[in-house]
């Protein structure tokens, strides 16, 4: 076989190779993308419940939760999360909700009469909340588009979040009682 034919035969070859594997990474690329789109459908058919829940402690303006209603607001979490959304959740979303759930529990685990929170325990509450709604936003893109930098950013967030959620769980747990006299 003469050195032009070989260089042909594997020139062709490889070209094969080529659109063979830009085929399939265009395939995953497809089938990912329509994978994200229907995920995110069934995000933001499941999020809006949980959204209006977490308004039950708002930054703006703030409430007056008794220990009967964060029972309640307690178990529609539960509730919500094992019968519409928790499958949908991110990871991230998922460790919020858990910081959520977690801090509730904490303030909970007080043995007080029906009383309001204090305002540090109802910062604490409101903080943690906070968070968890701002990684359902990341994850329904409802604020930004994704870039490399973003997806950064957002993995140093959760770590910060994660942690404060940790102080503020730890801090109601040791505390004498985060509810107050009516």
């Amino acid at each position: 076989m003469s050195t032009e034919l070989t260089r042909g035969v594997v020139t062709g070859v490889l070209a094969l190779l080529t659109a063979g594997v830009i085929a399939l990474v265009n395939s995953w690329i497809s089938t990912r993308a329509g994978i994200d789109e229907n995920l995110r459908d069934q995000r933001l058919a499941a999020y809006p419940e949980l959204w209006k829940a977490t308004g039950a402690v708002p930054r703006w303006p703030r409430t007056e939760p008794t220990r009967g209603q964060l029972e309640q607001l307690h178990e529609s979490y539960r509730t919500w999360y094992y019968s519409k959304g928790g499958l949908f959740m991110s990871e991230s979303a998922r460790a919020r909700y858990g910081d959520v759930q977690e801090l509730l529990d904490a303030v909970l685990q007080h043995k007080s009469p029906d009383g309001v929170l204090t305002a540090g325990a109802y910062t604490d509450l409101m903080l943690t909340t906070s968070a968890l709604r701002t990684a359902m936003t990341q994850d329904l893109d409802t604020r930004r588009r994704r870039s490399v930098l973003q997806r950064w950013q957002r993995a140093r967030w959760h770590r910060k979040a994660a942690a404060d959620a940790q102080v503020r769980i730890k801090r109601t747990a040791a505390s004498s009682s985060p509810f107050e006299p009516r």
